[in-house]
């Protein structure tokens, strides 16, 4: 457990810099672009998400399960051949039929002049995909801090792009610009972290790519496909926003969305990686999965319990004083999507062991539920109510169905569901508690500075409990901090 926890630190510690760092310029970005300049950036992320599913046929998801290293290695061209293809395609389509594209998007999600950025589209579409594949065969390769470092890289070469663009033009370009300026560094610097395995990398041969093709054949047949239905599943409010409503609604939205899951997505996605990894090599082994399983889904309860109460009970001042005024709508977003975003926080991780127990056949139904579950939530909501009302049934769809895949998940790692309920209540019993002060001060309505300095004041009282009671968190905290203070 001990390298568990030291490689998550470094994917954890290497990029904390730059995701507080973007945390704290969208403050920025929301005095710079409007709502609908955000909203459609925000399509054209959602657009470019769906095509990057495509480009790899999800095969990078068995970069991790050969015990060769050779094997890896040929599914790993194998997974950048596909990628180059499709953004091929994709190049071709948007310089062939602009105009065609134009008249779509104007349709669907009525904004005006998209068929300027659509050139960025393959661009965006190659950086991603290669980011993805570097980003696997490097976390086989043990190398976290490489791909930590690539991620410092993306995020302030994005927000620099995007922060220096608007001094000759505010326009949705200098967002996209930078998103795929972004990548692109970070694919650059990845790269050069897998140099020394040259030699492996030249015993690639087609034959081989082909045997890896066919051997991994269940990830296009499946994986693919359910990877794609829970890439659309989030990017539908996206789109159904903004056919039922506008692109500002979808600025507000993203930004909701951003800025929560940013700081879940940093310590998730860093878990997710290294999770991987370890399940893989202890099922090789033979090992004890329901230990290791058991542990991350505890740690995870005990991180995101806390701020996911702070948002519900703040959401709206919280966003008013870190945006400015107009962006509350945000808040009350944020308050409405908060369920579904820690219960896809908590499954994040552990729905790698679908790839683990060969199980992608249950994974592709329950992502095509999902999906279709969500849409017909949001098209109710969209036809018979407000934006509030869509996301509130968007949402609730999502905790049912998170709640099931959390359940059946930890029932493949032997898992009793008694007990993982009862470490959610415990967790969610001591953040209520800590966080009745904060209660009060709302239903008094009391000034906001004073409701903020208590929030400040009862973080630390939660996470001081918490980890008097959990000595192997204790570990990973007072390891983190070490971390941070010998790289300062």
């Amino acid at each position: 457990m001990s390298n568990f926890i030291s490689n998550v630190l470094k994917l954890v510690s290497g990029s904390v810099a730059s995701q507080i760092l973007g945390v704290l310029l969208v403050p920025i970005v929301t005095r710079i672009y409007s709502a609908d300049d955000i909203g459609v950036f925000q399509i054209f992320v959602a657009v470019s998400g769906v095509l990057v599913i495509f480009s790899t046929f999800s095969y990078q998801y068995a970069i991790m399960l050969p015990k060769d290293e050779e094997d890896s290695a040929n599914v790993v061209f194998l997974c950048s051949m596909l990628v180059t293809i499709i953004s091929l395609i994709i190049a071709v389509v948007v310089i062939i039929f602009p105009e065609d594209i134009e008249y779509i998007l104007e349709y669907i999600f009525h904004t005006q002049g998209s068929s300027k950025y659509l050139i960025y589209l393959p661009a965006i579409v190659f950086f991603n995909g290669i980011f993805f594949v570097q980003n696997y065969w490097l976390s086989r390769r043990l190398r976290f801090g490489v791909i930590a470092g690539s991620k410092v890289l993306n995020t302030l070469s994005t927000k620099a792009f995007q922060l220096v663009t608007p001094i000759w033009n505010v326009s949705p370009l200098g967002l996209i610009g930078g998103y795929t300026v972004g990548y692109g560094f970070a694919d650059l610097l990845m790269l050069k972290g897998a140099k020394e395995d040259l030699k492996v990398f030249r015993k690639v041969s087609v034959k081989k790519m082909k045997e890896m093709a066919i051997r991994y054949k269940n990830f296009p047949l499946f994986s693919s496909w359910s990877t794609l239905a829970n890439t659309i599943s989030p990017q539908v409010p996206t789109f159904l926003l903004a056919y039922f409503y506008n692109t500002s609604v979808v600025g507000y939205y993203s930004i909701a969305n951003q800025v929560v899951n940013m700081p879940m997505s940093l310590i998730g996605t860093a878990i997710q990686q290294v999770f991987f990894q370890k399940v893989s090599e202890v099922k090789n082994q033979n090992g004890d999965l329901k230990t290791v399983v058991s542990e991350v889904y505890k740690k995870l309860i005990l991180i995101g319990i806390f701020p996911m109460i702070l948002l519900i009970i703040l959401g709206e001042e919280i966003f008013t004083f870190a945006f400015g005024e107009g962006w509350d709508v945000s808040g009350t977003y944020v308050k409405i999507l908060v369920p579904w975003i820690f219960l896809v926080f908590l499954s994040s991780p552990i729905s790698t062991l679908y790839s683990i127990f060969d199980k992608q056949k249950v994974w592709l139904t329950f992502s095509m539920i999902l999906l279709v579950s969500r849409f017909v939530a949001l098209a109710i909501g969209g036809m018979y109510g407000s934006p509030e009302f869509a996301l509130g049934l968007f949402s609730l769809t999502g905790v049912i169905f998170w709640l099931w895949n959390n359940a059946y998940l930890l029932n493949l790692a032997g898992i009793n569901k008694r007990e993982s309920v009862e470490i959610l209540a415990k967790y969610a019993s001591i953040g209520i508690i800590v966080s009745v002060p904060l209660i009060l001060l709302e239903v008094l309505s009391a000034n906001f500075y004073i409701i903020l300095l208590a929030a400040i004041v009862i973080t630390p009282i939660y996470y001081g409990v918490t980890l008097r009671d959990d000595p192997t968190f204790r570990k990973i905290f007072s390891a983190f901090l070490l971390n941070i203070k010998n790289k300062t």
